[in-house]
C-alpha cells in the first residue's frame, strides 16, 4: 500500500463514470463529473469509490481541459511496487530496440498504463512531457522509478533529464524547461542513430527534432531499400528531415522535400550542409539543390505550384495532426482527400504512395477507406496495400482506441486504371 494514502480524497463515482473505469479506459471526461467535483483542485490525488463506496480505482483530477480524471490505477489500493512492475513491463518491451536505436520512447502514457506522461530517450537525454500540470507530481514519481529499475533491466543511465511543460492545454501556461538531473546550457545536441544512420537533434525540440512513431516507416526503408532505390522521392511534410535522409540513404537517385515550417527546414540542411554553409528559407517557393536533396519551403495545404509538372515514382505523404479536436473530424478527412488527390497528379504510374496519419480521431480502418476511396474516385488502382505496425515503443491497448493515433499505409504499384 501507499504510504501517503491519506493524500488520496475520496470521489464517488456514478454510473457512468464507474463503467468508464471498469472498462479499462483511462480516462473519466469533465463532463462526466458530478457537481461533487467543485470542491477539488487541480492536481488532487482521488480515491473513486462506487456507489455502495467500495473503493475501485485512483486518479488524478485536472480542472482544465476536456480529461477530468486520468485514472492511474485499478483495485481497492494503490500499490507502489505495482507501479513499480508496470514501468518494468514497459522497459522490457523496449529491449530489442536498443540494438537498432538510441532513441525511442521509454514510456508511452496511456498506453503503458501511465496516464499523460510521455518519456523520450536521446542518447543520454531523458525527455520528458506531462499533458497536464496536474501531473507534475506523479510524472517525478514515476521517473523515479523508471531511474531506479533502469539498470536491472539494462536501460542506460541518463545523464541529463529534462522537463518539459504541458504543450496541448490551451488554458495551462507553459512553464520553463526543468532540468531533473544535470545540467546544459539549452538548446544542446545529442547524436541519435537509426539503423546505419547519423543524426544530431536538438534538446528540446519538437518531437527532439524528430518524430519517434516514424521510426516504423524509416527502419522499413532502410531494412527494404528496393523501396527507394534509384527513384525520384517526393517527401511531403518533411520536417526535419530524417525521413528524407533515410530514402537518400537507401540509394535514391534524387529527393525532394517540402515543409512549411522555416526552422525545421533550416534544421534539415545543417544535416547535409559544411557548418559554415546555411541556408535561408525565408522566402517560400523557392527550391534549394544540394546533392541529390532538394528543398523547399511551402504552403502544402494551398499551393503545390513549385512542383509544376514533375513527376515521382515514390511519395511519402505525413502532414501534421488535421484533428486537434472532435469538431476538426470532417475537415480533416477533407483535408486528406485533398492532399492525396494532388500527390497522386505527381506520382508516376507503377508509383508508391506512402500515407501517414497522426491523427487520433480517424480511426485505421476510416484512414484506409479515405485513401481507397481516393484512389478509385480519380482511377487509379494499386497492386497491394501495405500497413506497417507500431514500434514496440508505441504500444498499443483495445481498452483505449484514442491511443492508436499513428498509421502509415503503403499503396504499392498504383497505376491509372485506363493503362
Amino acid at each position: 500500500m501507499y504510504s501517503g494514502m491519506n493524500r488520496f480524497r475520496r470521489y464517488q463515482l456514478n454510473k457512468t463514470t464507474e463503467s468508464v473505469l471498469n472498462f479499462g479506459h483511462p480516462w473519466i471526461l469533465n463532463g462526466k463529473l458530478s457537481t461533487a467535483i467543485s470542491a477539488f483542485q487541480d492536481g488532487d490525488w482521488m480515491r473513486l469509490v462506487s456507489g455502495s463506496n467500495e473503493t475501485l480505482g485512483f486518479g488524478i483530477y485536472s480542472s482544465s481541459g476536456p480529461i477530468g480524471i486520468r485514472i492511474i490505477q485499478r483495485g481497492n489500493e494503490f500499490s507502489l511496487p505495482q507501479l513499480k512492475r508496470t514501468i518494468e513491463k514497459a522497459l522490457e518491451l523496449r529491449k530489442p530496440l536498443r540494438t537498432k536505436t538510441n532513441a525511442y520512447r521509454l514510456l508511452h502514457g496511456e498506453n503503458d498504463l501511465i496516464p499523460g506522461v510521455t518519456v523520450d530517450r536521446y542518447g543520454s537525454t531523458w525527455v520528458v512531457q506531462t499533458y497536464s500540470q496536474s501531473l507534475r507530481k506523479f510524472s517525478r514519481l514515476v521517473v523515479r522509478i523508471l531511474y531506479s529499475i533502469a539498470p536491472k533491466l539494462e536501460e542506460p543511465i541518463p545523464k541529463q533529464i529534462v522537463w518539459i511543460s504541458p504543450q496541448r492545454i490551451g488554458s495551462e501556461k507553459s512553464l520553463p524547461v526543468r532540468f531533473l538531473r544535470g545540467k546544459k546550457e539549452i538548446p544542446f545536441e545529442e547524436k541519435i542513430f537509426v539503423n546505419q544512420v547519423q543524426w544530431k537533434t536538438k534538446i528540446p525540440g519538437q518531437k527532439g527534432g524528430f518524430f519517434l512513431d516514424v521510426r516504423n516507416l524509416r527502419q522499413y526503408i532502410l531494412e527494404k531499400p528496393e523501396l527507394a532505390r534509384d527513384r525520384d522521392c517526393l517527401h511531403l511534410f518533411s520536417h526535419t528531415g530524417l525521413t528524407s535522409v533515410c530514402l537518400e540513404e537507401a540509394g535514391a537517385n534524387s529527393v525532394f522535400s517540402a515543409d512549411g515550417a522555416k526552422e525545421a527546414l533550416e534544421e534539415f540542411v545543417s544535416h547535409i550542409l559544411p557548418e559554415d554553409q546555411v541556408l535561408n528559407f525565408e522566402k517560400k517557393n523557392t527550391i534549394f539543390t544540394k546533392g541529390k536533396h532538394h528543398l523547399v519551403r511551402a504552403d502544402l495545404f494551398q499551393d503545390w505550384g513549385f512542383l509544376q509538372d514533375r513527376k515521382f515514382s515514390l511519395i511519402v505523404l505525413d502532414p501534421p495532426n488535421l484533428t486537434p479536436n472532435q469538431a476538426a473530424i470532417l475537415a480533416g478527412k477533407k483535408a486528406y482527400r485533398s492532399l492525396i488527390t494532388k500527390a497522386l497528379f505527381h506520382l508516376e504510374p507503377g508509383g508508391d504512395l506512402i500515407l501517414l496519419s497522426c491523427s487520433g480521431r480517424i480511426l485505421e480502418s476510416e484512414f484506409e477507406k479515405i485513401g481507397r476511396e481516393t484512389l478509385a474516385n480519380k482511377g487509379w488502382k494499386y497492386k497491394d496495400l501495405y500497413k506497417l505496425r507500431p514500434e514496440p515503443d508505441h504500444p498499443t491497448r483495445k481498452e483505449f482506441p484514442e491511443g492508436k493515433y499513428f498509421k502509415v499505409h503503403i499503396y504499392k504499384k498504383c497505376e491509372p486504371l485506363d493503362q
